[in-house]
């Protein structure tokens, strides 16, 4: 009697154990259909996309189409790609009454894209190519493509709203942009007589945004960007890079309104170093010495507030060079 509940029990583990062999066969989850676009913890709800500035401003970015589960896709897939009406939602919910802060759809002439991917039999990943004309893009905005997942019933549209729709915000790059450490930059404020406070202020960084190939801009002093465009826009300083022989050529976009006074500007240096603990990781450094004058002419209503700064900016860019996508092996 034993040897026959032994067997029964063997036989019964066997049965068991093949029912969950075979069922691993089948399609565990949904395959839905979604992007590949991820969004930072603690971010604003977009994805930020780096393409790489080239000099006619034509540029290809090639976003991920998915198809989830847990087996191989089987079907030959057509996926419908549609602009989203979902930035505006975003917007309100992230700024409220703030619309100088919203991010601002991207002009139609600036982009475009197959409104279908194609996803064969055997694969679960499609690329979505946008092209890009970034030529005259106004980096004051701050410039989201917003694509959605068309519904078809060829194919099943991932439920959740934020994995079946990229809000892409579109950062170009050049070799120049980026955030600089300005520690080493000090700001002060001028009296009456022209004399300087003996306390400066400081702020960590700048952002340089791409203008051309060669060019960017930051703001003057310590103007802030949460301040409205058109006030921002005002202390535009642009900064074009000659690679021949490390020069810099400094211009403010409105020069008289602001009073700006460049009173000098060093040479650029270029120069790299591998990291210690990981020699797959190259450290790239961009620097440059300024000292210039302006005015804040929107502070105080028909005040002007003479200021004189002077120090360093420093570009530090962590370049994996395991990685042959450019815009990918920035350490962003």
């Amino acid at each position: 009697m034993k040897h026959i509940y032994t067997f029964l029990a063997i036989l019964t583990a066997a049965i068991l154990t093949t029912a969950c062999n075979d069922e691993w066969k089948d399609e565990q989850y949904q395959q839905y259909v979604s992007f590949k676009s991820p969004i930072p913890s603690g971010g604003e709800g977009v994805t930020n996309i780096y393409v790489r500035y080239k000099p006619d401003g034509k540029v290809t970015y090639q976003l991920p189409v998915i198809i989830s589960g847990s087996t191989q896709n089987q079907q030959e897939v057509d996926v419908h790609i549609a602009l989203s009406d979902t930035l505006e939602t975003l917007n309100w919910e992230r700024f409220s009454t703030r619309t100088d802060l919203y991010y601002q759809e991207l002009e139609s002439d600036k982009y475009d894209f197959s409104k279908t991917v194609h996803i064969p039999a055997g694969s679960d990943v499609g690329l979505l190519d946008i092209n890009f004309s970034l030529n005259g893009l106004d980096m004051a905005n701050k410039w989201v493509l917003p694509l959605t997942v068309a519904d078809d019933e060829s194919y099943k549209r991932h439920p959740r709203k934020n994995y079946a729709t990229a809000l892409l915000r579109v950062i170009p790059f050049n070799d120049y942009s980026g955030s600089y450490s300005t520690d080493a930059m000090e700001v002060y404020i001028k009296d009456a007589n022209g004399k300087v406070e003996k306390k400066p202020m400081t702020t960590p960084k700048r952002t340089a945004y791409v203008v051309d190939n060669n060019t960017v801009f930051f703001y003057a002093g310590l103007i802030g960007e949460e301040l409205k465009k058109e006030v921002r826009e005002i202390y535009k300083i642009n900064v074009t890079f000659n690679n021949e022989d490390n020069s810099l050529h400094v211009e403010a976009e409105n020069k008289e309104r602001i009073g700006f006074n460049l009173i000098s500007i060093s040479a650029f240096s270029d120069t790299s170093t591998m990291d210690a603990t990981r020699p797959y990781l190259k450290r790239k450094f961009i620097s440059f010495d300024i000292e210039y004058e302006f005015n804040d002419v929107t502070s105080t209503k028909d005040v002007k507030i003479p200021y004189l700064v002077k120090g360093t900016m420093t570009l530090q860019r962590n370049i994996n060079t395991q990685i042959p996508d450019e815009d990918q092996q920035i350490e962003w």
